[in-house]
Order: C-alpha cells, then sequence, then structure tokens
C-alpha cells in the first residue's frame, strides 16, 4: 500500500515546524539521532491523519504544528491526504516525505466510491486504531471509510458551521452521527453544536488551539513595525490598522472597510493592512477605491510571516460574521498587539471586552470604527490592555499543553 512508503517508523525524526526551517543536512542529522535512539518497544497504536490539503488556514497550521509533535514513541503517526498540494506542506517534510491521495471531485460520483474503497482497505491492511480526520471533506469520506473497517473516529471541527448550504448542514450531522469523538477548539462552537442536536455531549471534546508565543515582545514589535513601513513605504508615524484573514464573506472584511474608511477621514496617518487571500479579492479592492481609501489599504495576499507581521500592527482587528478559536487573534495578543474583533464564537473565549482586547458587534461598519478610533486615541490603555491579552494567551493557550491533551483524548479512545 502507499502508506508503507511513508517514512519508516524509526526513521521519523521529531522535527517542530520552527526546526523544518533548518538546512537539509541538520534536520537529516537529528534523523538519524532520532533512528539510533529509538529503540523499538511494544506495537504502538497506529493513527491515522486525514486532511484535505495543506492550503493556508488556521485547521492547516494546527495539523502541521500537532502532527510535527506529537509523541511517536507513544504512537504510530500516518497521514493521508484528499490532495497533496498547499505551501503548509513543506513544514511536515522532515516527518511525512510523502502521503497517499484520495482525490476527490465530487461525493455522488464512481471516484468518491473508488476512494472511499480504497481508503477503507488501506485501514484494514494499515490496522488503523484511530482515524483522526481535520475538516469537513476529510470527515464524510475518513468517517464512512472508518466506520466500515471498525477504526475509531475523531472527527475535528473548528467552525461554526462551513457554511449556509444545506449540504454542509448534513454532512457536519452525518459527521458527528459517525465519529466515536467530535473535537472542537471552542466552547462556543461546542455549545452550537448541542444546540443542533447533532452529538450527545460526552462525545463532543474541547481542546483549545496551541500557540508558540513570542519571548521579548516590545523589540519585536518595534523591529516588525519599521520593517512593515519600509516595506509599503510609509512614514514612521503611520497608525496600521491590521486585519490576517482569508478574504471570504464569513470574514466580514466590507464591515472592516467601511469601519477603516470612516477612521481614516478622521485620521490621515491610518492605513488599512489585509494579510490573506481569496475569492473577494478583487470585491475589497474596488470596495476601496468606490470608498476613496484604495491608496491607504494594502493588500498583502498570502504571506509565510502572518503571525509575525501581527506584531507591527498598531490595532489587529477581526470583523468575523462567525469564528471558531481564530488563530490571527491568538496570534495578535501573543504578539502584544491591542485587538479589536467581532463578539462572536471561541474569540468570547479569548477577550472579555476592556481587560484582554475590544469587542464589538458583528456586521456593526460604525461601531466598530469607533471602537477603532477609541483604542487608537488611548494607546497608553490599549498597551496594558494589550499586555493583559498577551499574558492570557500565554499562560492558557500553549502549544504543549495542546499537544498533550490531544493524545491523551488518543488514549482514551483507544481503551474506550
Amino acid at each position: 500500500m502507499e502508506l508503507r512508503r511513508q517514512t519508516n517508523r524509526t526513521d521519523r525524526v521529531k522535527c517542530t515546524v520552527h526546526s523544518v526551517s533548518a538546512s537539509r543536512s541538520q534536520c537529516l542529522d537529528v534523523k538519524r539521532n532520532s533512528a539510533r535512539a529509538f529503540q523499538p518497544g511494544p506495537e504502538r497504536p497506529r493513527v491515522l491523519h486525514l486532511i484535505t490539503s495543506f492550503d493556508i488556514g488556521g485547521t492547516e497550521r494546527q495539523a502541521v504544528e500537532l502532527l510535527n509533535r506529537l509523541d511517536e514513541e507513544r504512537f504510530d503517526v500516518r497521514l493521508a491526504v484528499l490532495g497533496w498540494r498547499g505551501p503548509l506542506r513543506d513544514r511536515i517534510a522532515a516527518r511525512f516525505p510523502s502521503a497517499p491521495e484520495f482525490p476527490l471531485t465530487s461525493f455522488y460520483n464512481a471516484n468518491a466510491v473508488k476512494q472511499l474503497l480504497r481508503l477503507r482497505e488501506m485501514m484494514i491492511e494499515e490496522r488503523i486504531a484511530v482515524l483522526h480526520a481535520h475538516d469537513f471533506y476529510a470527515g464524510v469520506l475518513g468517517a464512512t471509510a472508518a466506520r466500515l473497517s471498525r477504526t475509531k473516529v475523531i472527527a475535528a471541527q473548528r467552525h461554526l458551521r462551513l457554511s449556509d448550504r444545506r449540504l454542509h448542514d448534513w454532512g457536519t450531522r452525518y459527521i458527528h452521527k459517525l465519529a466515536h469523538r467530535v473535537l472542537v477548539n471552542a466552547e462556543g462552537i461546542r455549545d452550537y453544536i448541542l444546540e443542533m442536536g447533532s452529538a450527545r455531549p460526552e462525545k463532543i471534546v474541547v481542546i483549545h488551539n496551541g500557540l508558540n508565543a513570542p519571548d521579548d515582545v516590545r523589540p519585536l514589535r518595534e523591529r516588525r513595525r519599521e520593517a512593515l513601513l519600509a516595506e509599503l513605504g510609509l512614514g514612521a508615524d503611520t497608525k496600521i490598522i491590521g486585519s490576517v484573514a482569508g478574504l471570504k464573506p464569513v470574514k466580514g472584511h466590507r464591515y472592516l472597510l467601511e469601519a477603516a474608511a470612516r477612521v481614516m477621514k478622521t485620521d490621515t496617518r491610518v492605513h488599512l493592512v489585509l494579510v490573506g487571500e481569496g475569492e473577494l479579492r478583487d470585491e475589497i479592492s474596488a470596495q476601496a477605491a468606490r470608498l476613496g481609501v484604495g491608496a491607504r489599504t494594502h493588500l498583502l495576499g498570502h504571506r509565510e510571516d502572518s503571525a509575525q507581521l501581527a506584531a507591527a500592527f498598531d490595532l489587529a482587528v477581526l470583523a468575523s460574521l462567525h469564528e471558531g478559536l481564530p488563530n490571527a487573534v491568538m496570534e495578535a495578543m501573543a504578539a502584544g498587539s491591542p485587538v479589536v474583533a467581532t463578539a462572536v464564537g471561541g474569540v468570547l473565549e479569548l477577550i472579555k471586552d476592556g481587560e484582554t482586547g475590544y469587542l464589538v458587534a458583528p456586521a456593526n461598519a460604525r461601531a466598530m470604527a469607533r471602537r477603532i478610533e477609541s483604542a487608537l486615541s488611548h494607546a497608553d490603555q490599549s498597551d496594558l490592555i494589550a499586555m493583559r491579552g498577551r499574558r492570557f494567551i500565554i499562560e492558557g493557550f500553549g502549544m504543549e499543553r495542546m499537544v498533550a491533551a490531544v493524545e491523551r483524548l488518543y488514549d482514551e479512545i483507544i481503551v474506550s
């Protein structure tokens, strides 16, 4: 089977995401040392991770972090994908140089049946103990194949709802029915699922996202700010409102642009920086032009350094209409940037209004503009709130805590 062509279990290396940026020779040295040190013991339970792709997104980033940190002495971790693509793929290359693919074009054709049977056969042949499906499409295919092979299923959900389409609602309920555990990253998602009635309370497990926080943020913020201003050709007195989010309707960019335009009318130093890609890029550019702020709106597209860019913002903003537990807000808080975010989903578990950040109602550009103006005009107060937010993130959302919680979940579901 294709899965056997993945890196040999005794040759896998415990590279973190940060170590992937090291030279190839360094990673090979670590791999050889790991191989020499590892002594096979009792057979480890085999955990298969299934994900749609490694395109840019919060789900994919968290999957990369988890895959690179799971204890290979406790678990035989395997990986399969619907599509072996995406810029984040390079970040797991040291541990997973390749992965079997199960490409889908639709759930309603012969190919879907073919991929379902291939995945079922692989799980039986490889004696997979647990399937960990990371997203909706992986969940539908994976949970079905796992049930047909009598494999335990953990289905992750990191959003309140994928869309307003009936297909996605039906598919989500179907996944919940088949899964042995539904893994969510926010209490708000758990509450939403219970309200839907698609899963029993004992089936739902909340494990918050993990984050690696920088150590000393003040000099970091100064350096990042200077670098971004230089990149954009802006003066030192510029005030940067920044947002890291995919350019899609649920992220509420239309309201953010309306709010930013209001703020820009009263303060000529304000510029808006948008980090992310998506189908609304042209529409956002056109809206900025209509509002007369096109020259002060900077669309940076996809950036590998998006987490670091948050440290350069005078104010980080998230205008989402609904959310899970947003990495962008966590990263901005960890970097010591003040945050204004809409009071939706898991945001409420990160921000206590006026204490760790600022909250505003969703889809309300006027209210968002007032919040932004207040935060920028009371910079000293915003900095104090930002420092409290940073402490909150460091104390409650460490990466090792997240990994340990997932490993405990594997132990629990395997013996249950």
